[in-house]
């Protein structure tokens, strides 16, 4: 018996099978190809004026009417809103019987020097009292130039109770609130000139040398599909938003046609010669301290890292410019959960 027991333990270790094999993990790949297409970053911007200017009432007052709203087109001349005019109509009355008075009190001098004038010819009167009518004269005339320009200043300040629109254009902002006292030079709205249109966008601090060096966009309207238009760069801002590290831009439309309004959001093409480019989705590229890889797959369907120089990033497109070739098998799902020399299953 004692012989039998391990040949039995040997015939039970014969027949056990061997573990199977572990599955392959299920990756997505796409094979490596070059293409020559227009390289280029989107930006998202917004269609304002080149030109918008805040609008303030010239003197303070409560505003008592507000004649236009947001995005409505105004005439050169039109009215836009009004503060009370009561307090300015008194003035204006007050000065104008300051101006009476002094053209009474003129007139009274001009007949008294003119009266005057004739006694002294006679020899009734001295020199020195006619000198002290020409003085009255000289006095009685400057205090009625003073008077009039009081009253002229007075009129223009009743004038401007009534906000007019110095050219035409569109209303792109609006505060303006009937009850509301507002002192003089607070901006009520603004007027936008709509004749000259330019696109307003954020450059990435990282794009700005390529951005200055180029600075030719193809233009495209969410509003207006199938539609674009040339621009270009018109002027960048010095400094980077402190937030966001971008640094705002506009550029210029060339033709700009009546039909694109203010507000339109739009996308900003920067324009570059062709040139070769390769381009992955986001989710194929990996990082590790900084520097950029992706898996590839070789015919035994092992995994090798591969580093690779990253270009420019466009929407969920990466641009490599080194480290691939095309014919590259190259995982764009799944490549965080790989390690070196594991086999997948493409």
């Amino acid at each position: 018996m004692k012989k039998i027991a391990p040949i039995l333990l040997l015939l039970a270790s014969c027949s056990r099978t061997p573990p199977p094999p572990e599955p392959l993990r299920p990756v997505e790949t796409v094979i490596l190809s070059t293409q020559t297409s227009p390289a280029g970053i989107g930006l998202p911007g917004e269609v304002q004026a080149r030109h918008e200017a805040p609008l303030s009432f010239r003197v303070s007052g409560k505003i008592v009417a507000c004649d236009v709203s947001i995005g409505e087109a105004v005439k050169r001349g039109e009215a836009l809103a009004k503060i009370e005019p009561d307090d300015y109509r008194l003035e204006v009355r007050a000065a104008q019987a300051d101006e009476s008075a002094a053209q009474s009190a003129l007139d009274l001098a001009r007949t008294d020097l003119s009266r005057f004038r004739e006694l002294h010819e006679k020899g009734f009167v001295s020199q020195a009292a006619l000198d002290q009518k020409i003085h009255a004269e000289n006095s009685a005339r400057a205090r009625l130039d003073a008077a009039k320009a009081d009253r002229s200043e007075k009129s223009r300040h009743l004038s401007y109770t009534t906000l007019v629109a110095d050219r035409d254009g569109i209303i792109t902002r609006y505060d303006c609130n009937p009850g509301e006292v507002v002192p003089a030079g607070q901006p009520v709205m603004a007027l936008a000139t709509s004749n000259q249109k330019e696109v307003a966008i954020d450059i990435p601090e990282a794009d700005l040398e390529r951005f200055r060096k180029t600075g030719i966009f193809e233009v495209s309207l969410h509003a207006l599909p199938g539609r674009k238009w040339r621009g270009k760069i018109r002027e960048i801002s010095g400094t980077a938003d402190p937030s966001t590290r971008t640094y705002y831009a506009r550029i210029s439309l060339e033709n700009a046609s009546p039909d694109i309004a203010l507000g339109m959001s739009a996308e900003a093409r920067l324009i570059e010669p062709d040139r070769n480019s390769t381009q992955l989705p986001l989710s194929a590229v990996l990082g590790r301290e900084g520097k950029p890889f992706v898996w590839t797959v070789d015919a035994a369907g092992t995994v090798k890292k591969a580093p690779v120089s990253v270009s420019g990033i466009d929407g969920n497109r990466v641009e490599i410019s080194g480290g691939l070739h095309p014919g590259d098998r190259i995982v764009t799902a799944g490549a965080n959960l790989l390690h070196e020399g594991e086999k997948v299953k493409p």
